[in-house]
């Protein structure tokens, strides 16, 4: 059986939180790209990937994508933070606590992150 080498062939990109996929292209002109959309159907792929959050924003209307449970432990983090600074609400050994809380907070998370959770799905392909 002979192996295929499509390092050389087949091409990724992450643009605005989206995947795509490309392939070299045999014949090259001038001013033409060098890639063109992947010209093969019905052929299967797997993707392995680390989901991460889409980071905050000042739109306050967008749900956050991290799970409900650790939501707790951003607000630890804020506690401790407020009172480290200097004024009114100086307290270190508050601080030290909320920051006690949200580092576990965390290791739960890390713990719950590192589960490989799996999910499948289907990639609708677009022409560009």
């Amino acid at each position: 059986m002979a192996s295929i080498d499509y390092r050389d062939k087949y091409f990724y990109f992450v643009d605005d939180h989206r995947l795509g996929l490309v392939e070299n292209k045999t014949t090259v002109s001038v001013n033409d790209p060098d890639y063109q959309s992947i010209q093969k159907a019905g052929e299967s792929i797997r993707l392995f990937y680390v989901s991460r959050p889409i980071p905050f924003g000042s739109d306050l209307t967008k749900s956050s994508e991290i799970p409900d449970q650790f939501h707790e432990a951003l607000t630890y983090k804020v506690i401790s933070d407020l009172y480290k600074l200097p004024g009114d609400s100086f307290n270190l050994q508050l601080a030290g606590y909320y920051d006690q809380q949200y580092m576990l907070a965390l290791r739960e998370a890390k713990k719950y992150a590192s589960k490989h959770r799996q999910s499948g799905g289907v990639i609708t392909p677009i022409d560009y």
